[in-house]
């Protein structure tokens, strides 16, 4: 992977090396030289395009789902995820640590972009590659931003010549970002098909297809208009009108044609063959199997989807390997087979607190989570003596759900890092219709996001995926009756938007964008669940600035911290995107 350390922060240290170097050893740099050496500027802009996406999907997914617990956070925040077993209180009660940009190269792909940008002119693919950087930049700007607040964008990239750039005040980036994103649909409209053969086979996301990268920018540049939905009056004064330039754009979809089936899916596979290109929680990289094991399903979305009967439920989360069941076996507690030859744990009476179910949840923020449902050793012993097939090492916990078989698998079709899908834009549209910014019907809008969330965990009527949680049975998935009762249950909400935006959350599962929703709206209202957090009911609302920037770059980072709601730079502070708003709380 190519990497170019221009963020600013982190360059800082690495650019001051290299000019200490090359003053002290001008002569041996001469020495030094390899005459056959490929400098940046000859390699085929196509490998960095590549570069870009594969290093995106990297980055993405370990803050989203699979990285360690400095840069996973969100899904546990969101309650699609709970820890057990070690560093518990960091995710589940919110005891953030500080992250950087530069942080295991999470400011690489941002980089190799800005510099895939440089490498346009005189190339016959000149505008497709323009467009396709300016579209990887606006999402990591975005993204960035989002995360942490002011960040560094005007002044960003430039190297050497300006080690300490000023972070941006975040209206201004995002308002540079709508700009990118709409040069970039107008240099990809004109660039027509791609001509390179190489450019074609290096796009590993599209292959080279420019309607659907028009489609990708498009779609951004809807998210970050919604983003901006409570800041719409400061917007204007920079020549950004959020609701009619969503209006707009929605209204013209042959100059802004935007991703509407998942089959455009801004989405990256993992082919699995390798440790460089494998899911990060398969054996090829997470050899141990305790770090898979002690990320557990989380209550609120368990028992949201189980209450719908919700079939992405018995695709994202495995059934408990040892349900509790209230039958008088003779003693208080028996573990044994039943007549399938599915060891269970049956209690005389019931326990308070005790969940029944095959599918089970960890509470939110629970001070002792590995004992959570009744979880010892000595029930344990006993249930792994009845089945060889029971997960017994570090986190164990038989009677809860871990996640499903697909997570642990080093390729699977159904587990991608997503840049942005067919659901979240659908699932936009709504929130724009419920907003009268559209007059179109929220209820169509949001029925398609929910099939389109479907289809992309590959769920098709008839298929026996549908956990029932009164019999224990799988049943037939039937569409019609699912959508249906989604529909009366929208109908009659008090508030439409809190259902849109309950399912957008839903089918965020494995993204960023359901916190940023939640920090926007208010919606889904999950801060009751907070058993013991560290900030009662309260959920973290940014990233920390960390080490890097206030080592190298502390009067931009300062300044920063200085224009946060309380100006201290700590996960509790809110950003501009938020402030004034009286949200998420």
């Amino acid at each position: 992977m190519i990497s170019i350390h221009r963020f600013g922060t982190w360059s800082g240290f690495s650019g001051l090396f290299v000019m200490l170097l090359v003053t002290g050893c001008q002569d041996l740099t001469e020495i030094n030289r390899n005459p056959n050496e490929l400098t940046d500027d000859k390699v085929n802009p196509a490998y960095v395009l590549t570069s870009v996406i594969s290093g995106s999907a990297t980055e993405l997914t370990d803050l989203t789902f699979a990285g360690n617990v400095t840069q996973k956070l969100v899904p546990d925040a969101m309650q699609y995820t709970q820890r057990d077993f070690l560093e518990y209180s960091i995710t589940n009660q919110f005891a953030w640590a500080p992250l950087s940009f530069d942080y295991r190269g999470l400011h690489q792909p941002l980089s190799n972009a800005a510099y895939l940008e440089t490498r346009a002119p005189g190339n016959p693919d000149s505008l497709f590659i323009k467009g396709t950087a300016k579209v990887m930049q606006a999402f990591w700007f975005g993204m960035h931003s989002s995360m942490w607040g002011d960040i560094p964008y005007k002044e960003a990239f430039r190297g050497t010549a300006n080690l300490q750039p000023a972070f941006d005040a975040q209206k201004d980036v995002f308002a540079g970002i709508i700009a990118d994103l709409e040069e970039a649909n107008t240099d990809l409209q004109k660039a027509g098909a791609v001509s390179s053969a190489v450019m074609k086979k290096a796009d590993i996301l599209y292959g080279g297809d420019v309607l659907k990268w028009r489609k990708f920018a498009n779609s951004l540049h809807l998210r970050y208009l919604l983003r901006l939905s409570e800041k719409a009056a400061d917007m204007t004064a920079a020549g950004i009108n959020v609701s009619a330039d969503f209006t707009k754009m929605i209204a013209d979809p042959v100059k802004y044609p935007i991703i509407t089936a998942a089959t455009d899916n801004a989405s990256v596979g993992f082919p699995g063959t390798n440790t460089i290109d494998s899911w990060p929680l398969g054996p090829l990289i997470t050899t141990g199997e305790s770090e898979f094991y002690r990320v557990k399903a989380a209550s609120t979305v368990v028992d949201y989807l189980k209450i719908r009967k919700d079939p992405r439920l018995t695709i994202w989360f495995r059934p408990v390997e040892v349900q509790t069941l209230v039958r008088d076996r003779g003693a208080d507690v028996v573990i044994a087979k039943d007549a399938a030859g599915a060891v269970k744990r049956y209690v005389k009476t019931y326990i308070a607190g005790t969940d029944t179910s095959l599918y089970v949840g960890l509470k939110i923020a629970l001070s002792d989570p590995d004992s959570y449902n009744n979880n010892n050793a000595a029930h344990r012993a006993q249930a792994v003596a009845l089945g060889s097939g029971i997960y017994d090492g570090g986190a164990a916990n038989p009677f809860v759900s871990y996640l499903g078989t697909m997570y642990r698998a080093n390729t699977s079709p159904l587990v991608k890092s997503t840049f942005i899908s067919a659901s979240e834009v659908n699932f936009m549209l709504a929130e724009a219709a419920v907003r009268g910014w559209l007059s179109s019907d929220a209820w169509t809008h949001t029925a398609a996001g929910i099939s389109a969330s479907l289809e992309q965990y590959g769920v098709a009527a008839g298929d026996a995926k549908v956990y029932n949680p009164i019999t224990h049975a799988t049943e037939a998935f039937q569409p019609v009756t699912f959508l249906s009762a989604l529909e009366k249950e929208f109908k009659a909400a008090a508030d439409p938007l809190e259902l849109v935006m309950q399912q957008k959350w839903l089918a965020s599962f494995s993204t960023m964008e359901g916190w940023f929703d939640w920090r926007r709206t208010g919606f889904p209202d999950i801060g009751k669940n907070v058993q013991n957090g560290a900030m009662g009911e309260k959920i973290p609302v940014r990233y920390i600035y960390g080490e890097s920037e206030l080592n190298y770059n502390a009067a931009s980072t300062n300044s920063a911290i200085s224009r946060l709601t309380p100006a201290t730079n700590e996960q509790w502070s809110k950003m501009w995107l938020i402030q004034g708003t009286s949200k998420p709380w």
